[in-house]
This record gives C-alpha cells, sequence and structure tokens, in this order.
C-alpha cells in the first residue's frame, strides 16, 4: 500500500508541477514530511531529485513544442546555482519546527497569490528587457536558495516573474521556468547526495510516478485553461499550508 501511494504520490505532483512549470516539489515535500516519517532535510534532498526527474522527463516535450526561452531560462540558472549552496547550508542551521512554520507560510501566501493573480494569455512587461536581463540573475540566487532550501524546485516564483514582470505568456513561463530548473537543481542536488540527505526508496517509488506524470502534465499543458488549473492547484496548497500549521 504504501508503495502505491508512494508512486500516486510522485504521480500527482509531477503532473502539476509541469503543468504550471514548478517541477512538482512543492506538492511533493508537504505531502511527504505529512505523511512519511522523514526529517525535513531528507525531504528536501529527496524533493530536489524528484522535481529534477520531473523536470527532465517534461522537457523533451516542451522542446518540441518550441516553447523554450533559452537565454532567460539560462540567466536565471547562472544566479540560481550558487543560490542552491547557500540553501543547502541554511537547512542544517533550521530548527524543524521552523522549517515547518516558514514552509506553510511559503504555501499559504503562494495560494493566495495564485488566486488574486490567476494568469491571463498575455501580459504586459513592467520592466524592459534589458534591465530585466540584468535583474534575472539576482532573481536566480533567491530561487536557487528556497529551491534547495525547502527542496521544491522554486518554479512557482518563476513563473510569475516571467509573466507579470517579463511579460511570457504561461505556456512560454513554464517551458521556461522548466529549463532553468533542470540547470540549477541538477547542481543543487549535490550536496545532499553527497551528505546522504536522500531516502532512495522514496525516490525510487515516487520516481516511477513522476515519470509518468510529467509526460502527462507536458501534454496537457497547452490544453487547459491556465486560470482554472492555478486556482484549483492555488486551493491545494492553501489547504496543504494549514495543515502543516496545525
Amino acid at each position: 500500500m504504501l508503495i502505491f501511494l508512494l508512486i500516486l504520490l510522485g504521480f500527482i505532483a509531477s503532473t502539476f508541477g509541469v503543468i504550471i512549470g514548478a517541477g512538482g516539489g512543492f506538492i511533493f515535500v508537504p505531502l511527504l514530511l505529512l505523511f512519511y516519517n522523514i526529517s525535513p532535510e531528507e525531504a528536501a534532498g529527496t524533493g530536489l531529485l524528484i522535481v529534477l526527474i520531473s523536470s527532465l522527463s517534461g522537457l523533451i516535450t516542451y522542446i518540441k513544442q518550441k516553447r523554450i526561452q533559452y537565454k532567460v531560462g539560462l540567466l536565471l540558472a547562472v544566479g540560481a546555482i550558487p543560490g542552491t549552496f547557500i540553501g543547502h547550508t541554511l537547512i542544517s542551521f533550521v530548527p524543524e519546527a521552523t522549517f515547518y512554520k516558514v514552509f506553510a507560510l511559503m504555501l499559504l501566501g503562494l495560494g493566495f497569490f495564485l488566486i488574486f493573480r490567476a494568469p491571463s494569455e498575455q501580459t504586459t512587461p513592467i520592466i524592459s528587457e534589458e534591465k530585466l536581463r540584468r535583474f534575472l540573475p539576482l532573481v536566480g540566487v533567491g530561487v536557487g536558495t528556497i529551491s534547495s532550501f525547502f527542496g521544491i524546485g522554486g518554479g512557482f516564483i518563476v513563473v510569475p516573474i516571467l509573466m507579470y514582470v517579463f511579460g511570457l505568456r504561461v505556456h512560454l513561463a513554464t517551458a521556461t521556468s522548466i529549463f532553468a530548473l533542470i540547470i540549477y537543481s541538477s547542481i543543487g542536488s549535490i550536496p545532499p547526495l553527497i551528505k546522504g540527505s536522500v531516502d532512495w526508496a522514496v525516490l525510487a517509488w515516487s520516481g516511477i510516478g513522476v515519470l509518468l506524470g510529467s509526460q502527462l502534465g507536458a501534454f496537457i499543458s497547452k490544453r487547459l485553461n491556465a486560470g482554472v488549473v492555478t486556482r484549483m492547484l492555488a486551493t491545494v496548497v492553501i489547504l496543504m499550508g494549514v495543515i502543516l500549521i496545525w
């Protein structure tokens, strides 16, 4: 039964994660913390590898669909790579209770943001493309830190920035986020692998579901209304945040 649940968890997290360009770690990690006997550090390390597998699996479909803005993704990744090492260092010094509270508050903030700012098909850039290209590596540092600290990928931050600041259409923003996520999560997964902060049984069984879910997510992402999917996802994220606080 536990094996089936781990496969199902990987499938659900990957499907939703790839659809919105977030990798699925923000679903996978909190549910793993709630229902599986695992430390926050191991959950974060395992979650980051799950995000990497999910993103790699869905990338091929995005390449075929020509939805990736490669230069934007690379600029984000350049800043995110050093950020991943910062996040992994921080998690060793943060008490478990604090980890849960901060994670829960972040999930609640994300959920309410998604509800009140559901994406349209096209947005208007807030700053010029030239300034944003200089700003993206700095954004990447913050994203990389959050990614490795919580083991969630950070795509939920990248996608809104690409949409509401850079002005990318939602389908381009999600694919570009996945591309950048693959680069910096590959580097960010090195410290937990070296330190042994990975539950290999969880990774193996959930990875099966991830491989299936990522393909489904990439396939249907262009066929679903972005606003509906985002609001459904926001409801789930807020619920998980509330449960973690309690």
